[in-house]
């Protein structure tokens, strides 16, 4: 069920009957010449949308206004800083909450995002919520079957950023929105500049544009929208079970009202 598409009974109807709201999010920022800018929330909220089919939930507009400091230097790219980004999610999902739902869950489809969601989340235990927040990546809670039948997929070897299997999932998500035709012939690989920090153990907030500077890896050429299809079903259906999950769930919240409690009563005599 999509937010933006229901009516006032239906959505309250919604709230009382899943209980979860799924916020899709995403980036805008260069995917080489060939995909829109929008590639990760759009594929993020598909997904997303599909599975709420299978398991009922109520889907959030595509959320962009996340992290992506690493692709700012790209035309096309929007940015925010960090303390506003963590900021105004919080307020989002606070606003998101005031609707009645009790449990919230990030759907993420940017990499870059991941690091800060995982502070994001840490963060909210320093002050009570009205709702759990859970999160996760498009493509985890793969069964190996489905991992392996993904690998058979591909003909390169090089996967990562607007590669073969981003684009191929793409074109699944949003069909003749992909430019294969500006799509160079030549495998990216990385470049390693970084290389001589690496084997001592010490990173770099330029890590990836030291190996991508042109935001993309390996070679999209060999793209399809068939293959696509074939992982796109597989990433819905483990949503599927993640949003099941997540609906089932009872120790978080239970851990969740306990911790919080420790915290308030911490120093206080036992």
């Amino acid at each position: 069920m999509r937010w933006e598409y229901l009516v006032p009974k239906d959505f309250k109807k919604a709230v009382k009957e899943t209980g979860l709201c799924i916020v899709p999010t995403g980036s805008l920022e260069r995917h080489g010449e060939h995909l829109p800018f929008g590639c990760d929330m759009i594929i993020s909220h598909t997904i997303a949308c599909k599975a709420a089919e299978i398991e009922p939930a109520v889907v959030f507009p595509p959320y962009f206004m996340m992290q992506v400091h690493e692709a700012a230097c790209f035309t096309g790219t929007v940015n925010f800083p960090q303390a506003f980004a963590i900021e105004a999610f919080g307020l989002l999902l606070k606003s998101i909450a005031s609707n009645g739902f009790k449990k919230i869950l990030v759907v993420n489809g940017h990499g870059g995002n991941a690091h800060m969601l995982d502070y994001f989340a840490m963060s909210r235990l320093d002050e009570p919520t009205d709702y759990i927040l859970y999160y996760t990546n498009i493509g985890e809670g793969l069964t190996s079957e489905e991992r392996a039948r993904i690998n058979s997929l591909w003909e390169t070897d090089i996967l990562g950023h607007a590669c073969e299997m981003e684009t191929s999932l793409f074109m699944a998500c949003c069909p003749g929105k992909v430019k294969l035709e500006y799509v160079p012939r030549k495998t990216v690989k990385p470049l390693r500049r970084f290389k001589h920090l690496w084997e001592h153990g010490v990173h770099n907030a330029l890590w990836w544009y030291a190996d991508y500077p042109e935001n993309v890896v390996g070679n999209a050429s060999y793209a399809s929208e068939e293959k696509g299809r074939v992982v796109l079903d597989i990433y819905v259906a483990a949503l599927a079970r993640a949003i099941k999950a997540v609906k089932d769930d009872k120790e978080a919240p239970r851990l969740q009202a306990e911790f919080i409690q420790r915290v308030r009563n911490k120093g206080a005599e036992e």
